[in-house]
């Protein structure tokens, strides 16, 4: 008898508790609850180093050297030693790897793009000092090369 009387106090204070039984097992279900998505997963491995193209960076240059006032039509050539590579993080056994939701990956530290050597740079106001100047010091602040290395020539009229 003494049994059921210690028991009746304990479902008592339970059923006394129960909106904080239901909050509890509401936070357990929802910590239990599979997070993210595929489609977040599939994203997370696709992302590759970014594309190093010496087109495009050409075209960027001439883009905006052409809006220099004087400068007119811009052509542009730059010479760049290595590729774009990047550098993996090493371990004591060689390249580390490390495994998400079951996807191993190598662990990438950082990018490292091709080096700048020289420029070319060909547009119709090259006749004029000023304006070879300011297109070489342009040329210089975007691509880190020195004065000696970034030659402006005057285009051919057309």
């Amino acid at each position: 008898m003494k049994d059921e009387t210690k028991a009746k106090p304990v479902i008592l204070r339970l059923l006394k508790n129960k909106y904080a039984l239901i909050v509890l097992a509401a936070g357990l279900v929802l910590i239990l609850w599979p997070s993210g998505s595929k489609t977040e997963d599939k994203e997370a491995a696709e992302l590759t180093a970014p594309a190093f193209s010496i087109a495009k960076e050409e075209e960027r240059l001439a883009s905006q050297l052409s809006k220099i006032k004087g400068a007119g039509r811009v052509s542009v050539l730059l010479s760049v030693e290595g590729s774009a590579s990047r550098e993996l993080a090493k371990g004591e056994e060689g390249t580390l790897v490390v495994s998400e939701n079951g996807k191993e990956r190598v662990v990438e530290l950082y990018y490292v793009n091709p080096v700048y050597m020289g420029a070319v740079i060909v547009c119709d106001g090259a006749d004029s000092a000023d304006i070879r100047l300011k297109i070489t010091k342009a040329v210089s602040a975007y691509t880190g090369l020195g004065m000696d290395e970034i030659t402006v020539i005057a285009m051919e009229n057309k």
